[in-house]
C-alpha cells in the first residue's frame, strides 16, 4: 500500500513537473520590432498561466525573467546571484505577496532583455525560491508598459536615434 501511494505522488510530481515547462514554452517568443516614430519595442505575449516572461541577463548571465510591475527591484534568488558572481550587497528587508523576506540589495549591476540594456541597477536577491528572477519597476521605468490584447509591450521611453 505505502509503495503504491509513493507511486502515485512520484508521478503527480512527474506530471506537474511537465504542464509547467510545456506552458512556459507554450507561449510565443517575445517579439522585437521598430515603431514608425523610430523607437523599437518588444511584444510580450502572456503565457498560459496569465504572466509575461522574457529571457534576460544580469551582468551577461542568462536568466528567464516574470515582468512583475508590482515589484520595486529587479529580483533574483541567491542561487543565481552566485552563479552570476554578484557581490555580497547590503541587507536588506523586502515586502513580497508571502510577507517581510530578509535578503540583500547589489548596486551597479546591468540587466539586459533582447536589445535594450540598463546600467547602474540595483538588484534584490531574495533566499531560494521556485520563481524565475524578477523584471521590477527599476528596469520598467524605462519603458512605456503597455498591456492588451494578451500580451505586453515595453517601449523604450527615450532613445537618441542613429
Amino acid at each position: 500500500m505505502k509503495g503504491t501511494v509513493l507511486r502515485v505522488v512520484f508521478w503527480v510530481a512527474i506530471l506537474a513537473a511537465g504542464y509547467l515547462v510545456v506552458d512556459r514554452l507554450s507561449a510565443p517568443p517575445p517579439v522585437a520590432r521598430m515603431l514608425q516614430d523610430g523607437r523599437r519595442e518588444i511584444v510580450i505575449p502572456a503565457s498560459r498561466n496569465g504572466h509575461y516572461y522574457i529571457q534576460g541577463a544580469v551582468n551577461g548571465i542568462p536568466i528567464l525573467f516574470m515582468v512583475d510591475t508590482g515589484a520595486t527591484y529587479v529580483s533574483v534568488d541567491a542561487a543565481f546571484a552566485a552563479r552570476a558572481g554578484l557581490p555580497q550587497g547590503l541587507p536588506g528587508y523586502f515586502n513580497t505577496a508571502n510577507g517581510s523576506v530578509e535578503g540583500r540589495v547589489v548596486k551597479g549591476q546591468t540587466v539586459r532583455i533582447d536589445a535594450f540594456e540598463v546600467s547602474g541597477l540595483s538588484i534584490a536577491v531574495m533566499p531560494a525560491r521556485d520563481e524565475d528572477g524578477l523584471l521590477g519597476q527599476n528596469f520598467l521605468r524605462q519603458f512605456d508598459v503597455l498591456q492588451s490584447g494578451g500580451s505586453m509591450r515595453l517601449r523604450l521611453r527615450s532613445e537618441s536615434r542613429d
